[in-house]
């Protein structure tokens, strides 16, 4: 009876203990989650070996789900040198540990904890900038692949980052500066009775470079391996599939056993220090003040009270194939004569070709003729300044490489220009028409040859913005033209850092003998046509997803290649936003909100003084089309309207930002695939799928084309 008695009182005193000490950690994480001692029972799946073991574990509970921990932080104000040796003694009653004691550089910390480091270390994220990215920097802007005003931006970004942390910054000083750590594991092996395999581990480790006082952190967690019981060999007989693939063997489940945890906790509450209880280290991150980098967003919808245009419809299908053909729509140019050149895909009684035709209107109806056919290509179109020769790349054999056609517009023939490259730089060729009226080849290589010189923290990268420019004036017959490099930019190894998006460099439809412009992840550059370098760079407004104010970087799909007016003096670049909320659509819009639905439009930026016009086509999925008047007066935008309303197409006067008119081509359900003002000015056609459109605009809004000035559109 005594003996009982003096256990009884024992376990008596351990739970008045257990009560004393519970006080002194915090209820809940440093976050604010609630942490709480379970039954693994009440958690099968997330603890299954602790629950057949019948222990407890520590849960975390947010008031709604709670879940196992598995893993558990306790961060001390208290030197390591007190700290380590009570959670050493914490430990005795477990048994047999296997413990380290070891100093590292704070250039090897635990998992996390780099975040950390750096949010509350501002001389150690200035060090990493100007040890690695500063000289790299300088590099690229001496190198002509960024402008100053870009380092200067990007450097005050680099110095707000808590998650750069390069391979070799222990090369640095400031981050050989050791700390003192402990680790203690204990394994438990599967035994007969018991077919799990457990690690328990506890590290301690001084932390006082990150808080700038005494600070350690004690790390406690179990893994639990235990068989798959879906890995047998009849579970996988009967559930086999000859696609997938077999199922892991073993499986892990990760705890914080409460017995470890309380005698831990207990531990510390006997020394004079705070303690703070966390999941991950995350929750010691300090904010870091983020500068301002994204442009301001200010959309601008299209009016409603200009007067409407209705469109006239004119069937080509007809004109071309059977009505039971497959169509494909491409592009759409308006020729100097009136006349429409126009490609697509035809599936009908003679095959599954390409297609390119000139359509003229005559006093009987609009007539067609085919000018070629293929089996690839056609799918961009572009028109010389002059009007007189249309461009085009395809092939008649799907096995043979692409050839440059040119289309004589007045003597109507064609000259067949095939490229001096190998068979796989010619796939797919990027191409647009330079100020000289001559196709330019776009793209991107990726070099690993280095020297010397290269092989240091200065290096660039590997990827490169090629132009590849004709040696000579095409020639007036069928001939292989050959081409050479013209530039190689190192500004495509300047992209894809911390940036959202496509990283490829895209060019610009411009036709600038002296320049390139082109669209990248921070906005538009112009780019020096014989050398790459860039002469100046325009950062834009988001482009693409959810509106960030603190980053719009990222390049926009599903829209037109951006299109650009040198005589306007502006570019045009595609979006497509999904905004959370209304906050930011112009109040016509507001009514039509639907949370995360797209928004479609284009930023047209002034070259002259950066300014930006956002102007918005509407709620679409997608932007098809675009295309200027011949000074650049005018922007159309063309889509298919929500629930496949229809086209919907709007017309912009870029100089005063609003629409002047609207353009209706109900009741028609069609796609928009291109547009096309005419070189008279007054007519602006649209691509549908099996029919034109065309809006005559009045004599107030005509654009006519003259020497030099000329229509263009673009499509995606």
């Amino acid at each position: 009876m005594k003996r009982m008695a003096r256990m009884l009182a024992g376990l008596l005193g351990v739970a008045c203990a257990h009560g004393a000490v519970a006080d002194t950690l915090p209820p809940t994480t440093a976050k604010g989650l609630r942490w709480r001692i379970a039954s693994a029972a009440d958690f099968p799946d997330g603890a299954r070996v602790a629950a057949g073991r019948k222990e407890r574990v520590l849960v975390w509970d947010d008031g709604k789900h709670p879940w196992v921990a598995d893993e558990v932080l306790l961060l001390v104000d208290g030197p390591y040198d007190s700290v380590q040796p009570a959670v050493q003694r914490a430990l005795k009653p477990f048994g047999t540990f296997t413990a380290e004691a070891e100093n590292s550089f704070l250039a090897y910390l635990p998992e996390g904890w780099d975040r950390v480091l750096l949010s509350r270390r501002a001389d150690l994220r200035d060090a990493l900038v100007d040890g690695f990215t500063l000289p790299r920097l300088q590099r690229a802007v001496k190198e002509g692949a960024i402008t100053p005003a870009e380092m200067t931006q990007r450097l005050a970004q680099e110095r707000a980052r808590v998650d750069s942390v390069p391979q070799d910054r222990a090369s640095l000083d400031a981050f050989r500066v050791t700390y003192p750590s402990w680790y203690a594991t204990q394994k438990r092996s599967r035994l007969l009775s018991d077919t799990h395999d457990s690690t328990l581990s506890v590290a301690v480790f001084d932390v006082t470079a990150m808080f700038g006082h005494p600070a350690t952190v004690v790390d406690i967690s179990r893994a639990d391996d235990f068989p798959n019981p879906d890995a047998g060999l009849w579970k996988q007989l009967s559930n086999f599939n000859v696609l997938g693939s077999s199922p892991a063997r073993i499986l892990s489940n990760g705890v914080v056993p409460a017995p470890v945890f309380e005698a831990v906790r207990d531990a510390l509450a006997g020394l004079p220090h705070r303690v703070d209880i966390a999941r991950t280290p995350l929750a010691w991150e300090q904010p870091v003040a983020q500068p301002a980098t994204a442009p301001p967003l200010v959309l601008s919808a299209p009016g409603s009270d200009g007067p409407v245009i209705k469109a006239e419809s004119m069937r080509w299908d007809t004109l071309v194939t059977s009505s039971r053909a497959l169509l494909y729509p491409h592009d759409l140019l308006a020729l100097p004569d009136g006349d429409m050149l126009m490609s697509a895909q035809v599936s009908d009684d003679s095959g599954w070709l390409q297609h390119v035709w000139r359509f003229h209107e005559t006093v009987d109806g609009w007539k067609a003729e085919e000018i070629w056919r293929g089996a690839e290509g056609a799918d961009r179109l572009s028109l010389s300044a002059d009007g007189r020769t249309g461009w085009f790349d395809g092939t008649t054999d799907s096995k043979a490489p692409r050839a440059l056609i040119a289309y004589d517009v007045d003597m109507r023939r064609l000259v067949r220009h095939t490229l001096n490259w190998a068979p796989t730089e010619e796939q797919n060729p990027r191409w647009e028409l330079a100020g000289d009226q001559q196709p330019v080849f776009f793209r991107h290589d990726y070099n690993l040859r280095t020297n010397d010189a290269d092989n240091d923290r200065t290096r660039l990268g590997h990827e490169y913005f090629t132009a590849l420019r004709p040696d000579s004036p095409p020639s007036s017959v069928d001939d292989t033209w050959p081409f050479h490099v013209a530039f190689a930019s190192a500004r495509q190894s300047m992209m894809g850092v911390r940036m959202k998006g496509n990283t490829l460099i895209a060019p610009v439809r411009w036709r600038d003998a002296k320049a390139f412009w082109v669209e990248d992840q921070p906005g538009i550059a112009e780019l020096d046509a014989s050398s790459g370098r860039v002469l100046r760079a325009i950062a834009l407004p988001q482009r693409f997803g959810t509106p960030d104010p603190m980053d719009a970087t990222g390049v926009a799909q599903w829209v037109p290649t951006p299109l650009g007016s040198p005589e306007g003096h502006w570019i045009a670049t595609g979006f497509v936003l999904t905004p959370d909320d209304d906050r930011l659509l112009p109040p016509s819009m507001k009514g039509a909100f639907v949370r995360h639905g797209r928004i479609v439009g284009m930023h047209v930026v002034d070259l002259e003084d950066g300014h930006v016009l956002s102007a918005v086509l509407g709620a679409m999925d997608v932007l098809p089309a675009a295309a200027r008047s011949a000074h650049g007066r005018y922007l159309a935008m063309g889509s298919n309207g929500p629930m496949h309303g229809g086209p919907r197409v709007a017309l912009w006067d870029v100089a005063r930002g609003r629409t002047p008119v609207q353009l209706d081509a109900s009741p028609s359900k069609s796609d928009v695939h291109a547009l096309a003002f005419s070189w008279q000015g007054g007519d602006l056609w649209a691509l549908g799928d099996r029919e034109f459109f065309r809006w005559r605009l009045p004599d107030a809004l005509r654009d006519t084309a003259s020497p030099g000035s000329f229509p263009d559109q673009s499509h995606r």
